[in-house]
């Protein structure tokens, strides 16, 4: 297409000319565990190839923006790594999710996020302990001013029984349960049937709510909000098991080495033992010993950097919604 021609008489001084506006933008994150469905939905919304996983490691390791038009306006999905990740705790995900935002530029002071959906598996009926921990740390970090733009986005319900999954809705909405705070909110539960119409209709009542949503300043700062609950607690602990657990697992791999007394020993079958396992084993212990020193390292660092990753993430998310 060729440029249109402007006449030097009638072109209006660059003080008065405007640009045509763009379609709207709305920025979406999606988030879940691995394998509950966030690559696909982003495919299914965006018409996109989008790399699906179907087993039990994640594909996506790091975030991926998925961009496509929606009606009238632009839409950006960020695929994201699944929590329950054995290499990262829900809380670094949360941190480096929000950090890669505002490096890649989808986040910026002018540009907040607009929603995010949480993909959960229908077939996983059980609360797990990491959900309940998971779902407060969501909440502390978000704040209650974003729950209007969350949708929980149920996904693979047609892999069990109707009866089972009303029963795991209710617990999940009960006075106790996990979603029950965000639904208070504002939140909203839908079945997602794995549908380009379904995904569509989620993205819009995220459109339709955060355009609604008004400007205003949070009535109570994140930090002192997740600090003022057991959630840093609750982390502390469980890398402090995580931490006794590798230390036990280190101390027990030990053991199976014979003593070194043996090398020498004049017991005959105390020096045959040595012997076979120097020939047969030794090089099997000593990679799975390095393998564990690293565990233990790596468990030891999250734990004495716990607080600071908490802060982090925290200010990151805040920066994030309006």
């Amino acid at each position: 297409m060729s440029t249109p021609i402007i006449s030097k008489l009638s072109s209006p001084t660059p003080t008065t000319m405007t640009q045509p506006a763009g379609p709207e933008q709305f920025t979406i994150v999606l988030l879940g565990v691995t394998g509950a469905g966030k690559s696909t939905f982003a495919s299914i919304a965006s018409g996109k190839k989008v790399i699906v996983g179907h087993g039990v490691d994640p594909c996506t390791q790091d975030p991926l923006a998925v961009e496509f038009p929606l009606g009238d306006r632009n839409v950006i999905l960020i695929d994201t790594p699944g929590f329950d990740d054995d290499l990262r705790s829900d809380v670094e995900i949360l941190r480096d999710i929000a950090d890669w935002l505002g490096k890649e530029g989808y986040i910026t002071k002018d540009r907040p996020l607009d929603g995010l959906i949480l993909l959960h598996p229908a077939t996983h009926t059980v609360i797990s302990r990491n959900e309940r921990k998971r779902s407060r740390l969501l909440e502390k970090i978000l704040g209650e001013n974003a729950y209007s733009r969350v949708v929980i986005a149920t996904t693979m319900w047609e892999n069990i029984g109707p009866d089972c999954f009303t029963r795991s809705h209710s617990r999940r909405v009960g006075a106790t349960g996990p979603w029950t705070n965000f639904c208070k909110k504002g939140a909203t539960i839908i079945k997602h049937d794995n549908s380009t119409t379904s995904a569509h209709d989620i993205i819009q009542l995220i459109i339709s709510n955060a355009s609604n949503q008004k400007p205003g300043s949070k009535t109570q700062t994140l930090l002192d909000a997740a600090f003022a609950t057991p959630l840093s607690e609750e982390i502390r602990a469980q890398l402090e098991e995580e931490v006794d657990l590798a230390w036990k697992l280190l101390q027990d791999h030990r053991k199976h080495r014979p003593p070194k007394e043996w090398k020498k020993s004049k017991d005959l079958l105390e020096r045959s033992r040595y012997q076979h396992w120097e020939r047969e084993m030794r090089d099997d212990w000593r990679r799975e010993k390095k393998e564990l020193e690293k565990t233990l390292k790596g468990h030891q660092k999250k734990l004495m950097g716990m607080e600071t990753t908490i802060v982090r993430a925290i200010n990151a998310f805040a920066k994030l919604f309006r």
